[in-house]
């Protein structure tokens, strides 16, 4: 009878310990796994994270012209004076279907109180960026006829004058926005685009 008792407290013993070792090996284990995981999402993070890159202009070729010009020859003026400024583009040989134009400005120095389509043909729709307007312009199906730009007067700006100032009026890209001409073949094209500077005192 006493051998059965001492053979039961040594299993009893062997089983505790083997379920210790069980246990500690489960948390050996299980603390591995975390690890080789969290290694693994670190490396997936690596490969995933790249740094931003800051978009480009397509290189679509350079053709035509865009010129900024104010109506009279004005080169300066007062605050609260109002003036126009047109657009005025070339297009060379190429047929237009429709064209983007980008116009940045200090919009804390000129209030722009209207732009005018001059040209029929063309249907324009504006656009309100934060430091830039953009205008885009399509040709009206009802015109079938091609349709080119040689010095022609494509847009005309009104704005009014707030603070004293020597400005500049910018026909350049913004961002991944651009000045384009599209051909009735809907290739596109940079246009050359000159600045406007104008003195307000």
């Amino acid at each position: 009878m006493e051998n059965n008792t001492n053979h039961t407290s040594y299993t009893r013993a062997m089983l505790l310990i083997l379920a210790l070792v069980l246990l500690v090996a489960s948390i050996v284990g299980y603390s591995m796994s975390s690890r080789i995981q969290s290694n693994q999402n670190s490396a997936e993070t690596r490969n995933v994270i790249k740094p931003s890159i800051v978009p480009t202009l397509i290189p679509y070729p350079v053709k035509g012209l865009f010129a900024l010009k104010a109506q009279s020859g004005l080169v300066s003026g007062k605050v609260d004076d109002s003036f126009v400024i047109d657009l005025i583009a070339t297009s060379g040989t190429d047929t237009v279907a429709g064209y983007d134009a980008i116009l940045s400005y200090d919009k804390t120095a000129f209030e722009r109180q209207s732009v005018q389509n001059k040209q029929d043909t063309f249907r324009i729709f504006t656009y309100e960026r934060g430091a830039h307007v953009s205008i885009s312009g399509t040709k009206n199906l009802q015109v079938t006829e091609p349709v080119r730009f040689k010095d022609t007067i494509l847009l005309s700006f009104t704005f009014r004058a707030k603070q004293k100032g020597s400005y500049t009026f910018s026909l350049k890209a913004v961002a991944n926005e651009s000045s384009k001409l599209v051909n009735e073949t809907t290739q596109v094209s940079y246009p050359e685009v000159s600045d406007f500077r104008l003195e307000i005192n």
